[in-house]
């Protein structure tokens, strides 16, 4: 019967797979130079849009750490139209929601809401890019509480590894290796964020991506009603064009938190980038290694509660991350443990087993992506080939299991990863002594303009 049923379940599978839409899309520019990318989707009454600002961590220059975060988030704290309440208020009201973030490409702001609300989402949205107030009291509250969460001593031990990875990874000459501190931020004001927005947030910097069910028609004329007359001094913002980081060999640092009960480990590894020919390979390869670490580390090893191995996604990245907390004993151990993994799932040949359920749980995922904000993200445009994209259930099915092989082969290698450790230097000081090479990073490190 347990047969039957597993036969029945990859058959319907199988039929919805067949039947995944896939967006169509249509590009466009306004006059003012803003791109537009529209995405029919046509199962849900809801819409997606997102402006992308080409401005992220990247475009932050010495003494700038933070304004990209900085800025995204006053945006959502009023305008010359509406306030922060008023804002949040009319965003549930018309069934959505408004959000903004950014990351080391873009800064990207989000709504969500019904087709039949398009219009008066996108005055909110409109009014949130092009006038915000950056005013200087919600400014030094939001100050406040960057320094509290970002100061290394405040810092949770995992995040402590990490922000130390990315600093180890790029380097304080690499804006994505830096980060924000004390000092820095408290020298943050109202138009310095006003500079950096003007700078940056202009028509020629960025696009408009509206995914979901509507009528090209009236989305255009709507769009083009919010955005058509903006308009900036600045031009296009000149391309950062940041070196795609180098990881040869084993380096393995350490940067103390006094009094941790844990030690947090961050391994950095080299990745496919997003247009590199063995990404699908590597995809399929990554999820079958991330149940092999849970199996060998999490429950054989009984090390840790938690650990997984994340592949970034951006223009300037090509590297995946793994990351776990444990014993402050089992540092050591760990580590050995994890390159042992590494080597067995180098040299072991995976199964047909292994390859199946690996392809099948990407394709549910892919499935699963209904909303409009995931499609979007999916198929994005400005990150990924559009045209190649949209091809991407049958590219996973075109993936043999000796191309997944390779790529294990290629990349899953224990001679070559940065990993930092962040612990209690007193607990584990005789563990550190069998760390050969070791190097040694403290919070100022990261504390620099240069």
């Amino acid at each position: 019967m347990k047969r039957i049923l597993s036969i029945l379940t990859i058959l319907l599978i199988s039929v919805q797979m067949f039947g995944q839409e896939i967006p169509t899309l249509e590009t466009y520019t306004l006059k003012n130079g803003l791109k537009i990318y529209l995405m029919q989707y046509g199962k849900i009454d809801a819409i997606n849009v997102k402006l992308m600002v080409n401005t992220g961590e990247k475009n932050e220059v010495p003494g700038q750490q933070g304004y990209a975060e900085i800025t995204a988030e006053m945006l959502l704290r009023g305008n010359a139209k509406y306030t922060q309440q008023q804002q949040s208020d009319m965003a549930f009201k018309l069934g959505g929601e408004l959000s903004a973030a950014s990351g080391k490409d873009y800064t990207t702001v989000n709504a969500n809401c019904l087709s039949k609300n398009f219009d008066a989402m996108m005055d909110l949205f409109s009014a949130a890019i092009m006038s915000p107030k950056f005013d200087k009291e919600k400014l030094d509250m939001m100050i406040s509480g960057l320094i509290d969460y970002n100061m290394p001593a405040k810092m949770d031990i995992s995040d402590l590894a990490d922000v130390f990875s990315d600093y180890f990874v790029y380097g304080i000459s690499n804006p994505l290796g830096r980060n924000y501190y004390k000092a820095q931020l408290q020298l943050v004001t109202p138009d310095k964020i006003k500079e950096f927005h003007a700078f940056n947030f202009t028509p020629k910097n960025s696009s408009v991506i509206v995914c979901g069910k509507f009528d090209a028609a009236s989305v255009k004329a709507i769009v083009e009603k919010y955005f058509g007359t903006w308009q900036s001094t600045f031009g296009e913002v000149n391309g950062v064009a940041l070196d795609f980081p180098q990881i040869k060999k084993k380096e393995i640092a350490f940067i103390n938190r006094s009094r941790a009960t844990q030690c947090a480990l961050s391994w950095t590894k080299i990745a496919p980038s997003v247009k590199d020919k063995d990404l699908i390979a590597f995809t399929v390869a990554n999820r079958i290694f991330n149940v092999v670490l849970f199996s060998e580390i999490r429950e054989k090893g009984g090390k840790t509660y938690s650990i997984g191995s994340s592949h970034e996604t951006s223009r300037f990245s090509n590297l995946f991350q793994v990351g776990c907390s444990v014993r402050s004993e089992e540092m050591l151990n760990t580590i050995n443990l994890f390159d042992k993994t590494l080597q067995n799932f180098n040299q072991a040949a995976i199964t047909q087993e292994e390859f199946d359920r690996a392809v099948r749980a990407i394709k549910i995922d892919i499935m699963s992506a209904e909303m409009p904000a995931n499609v979007s993200a999916l198929y994005n445009p400005l990150i990924y080939d559009f045209n190649k994209r949209k091809n991407y259930l049958s590219d996973l099915d075109a993936v043999k299991m000796e191309d997944v092989q390779k790529v294990i082969k290629k990349y899953y290698t224990s001679d070559s990863y940065k990993l930092v450790i962040a612990g209690d230097e007193t607990v584990v000081a005789s563990q550190l002594l069998s760390v050969s090479g070791l190097i040694k990073l403290k919070p100022s490190d990261i504390e620099k303009d240069n």
